[in-house]
């Protein structure tokens, strides 16, 4: 069942937070294929650094301890975050989740696909505290649809992934169905400069053009932030 919650408790009203989210693991879904876009997304540039590189930046700036789930470890040497592969291959983003939910040394993960090259720490604060008592915590994007792929997952949902899997159902959304999932409502974070920008994913080599075209002159959070490897 969802729980959809229209509160209006905005996280600008409150400071920016600074340090690391408690309890909670960064994990990088880095396991597509990419098929549309023709190569590896991961390493697609906006300005001068690679999508891989500004996930990690927002990332390593909110969570302590980073996890990449790719079956191409050797592709990401140069990040040196641990990385872990696919226990299901072949199942899709479910199968990262449930990789990397099960390597966190936390109860929780905030996941997000290494194709989102905008991230807002700003909203993924919010999303981190607000978890209590659910397995999976998903904001819906400006059209009112669920975005699984920047959302909150907790231990209590392992069970679940894995039997959906084994099923043969890849669908992280008929997942999100099962489990006690709350549902963020667009409006909660509306006033957050960029917000939505946190979902864009780009898949085509046309989506990827006119963004490039959009970022002339514009510079996003995640380059003011410093790229590092992951604490050991």
């Amino acid at each position: 069942m969802n729980y959809v919650d229209t509160s209006k408790n905005n996280i600008c009203e409150q400071p920016f937070g600074c340090g690391h989210i408690a309890g909670v693991t960064g994990v990088i879904l880095a396991g597509g294929a990419s098929r549309r876009m023709g190569m590896n997304k991961s390493f697609l540039k906006i300005g001068e650094r690679l999508f891989i590189e500004r996930v990690y930046s927002i990332m390593a700036m909110l969570f302590r301890d980073i996890i990449m789930v790719t079956n191409t470890p050797e592709l990401y040497e140069f990040i040196s975050c641990r990385t872990v592969a696919d226990i299901y291959s072949g199942a899709g983003p479910i199968a990262g989740l449930h990789a990397g939910l099960r390597a966190s040394c936390t109860d929780r993960i905030f996941a997000a696909a290494c194709d989102m090259p905008f991230l807002n720490a700003a909203l993924i604060r919010l999303i981190c505290q607000n978890f209590e008592g659910y397995d999976a915590v998903v904001p819906l994007n400006c059209s009112g649809f669920r975005e699984p792929l920047h959302a909150l997952y907790a231990k209590s949902a392992l069970n679940a992934m894995q039997q959906v899997i084994e099923l043969g159902d890849k669908s992280i959304m008929n997942l999100l169905d099962r489990l006690k999932t709350k549902q963020i409502a667009n409006d909660t974070f509306h006033s957050i400069h960029g917000a939505d920008e946190s979902f864009r994913n780009l898949n085509t080599p046309e989506e990827f053009s006119e963004v490039t075209k959009l970022m002339r002159g514009v510079q996003p959070e995640c380059d003011s932030a410093p790229f590092k490897p992951c604490p050991e």
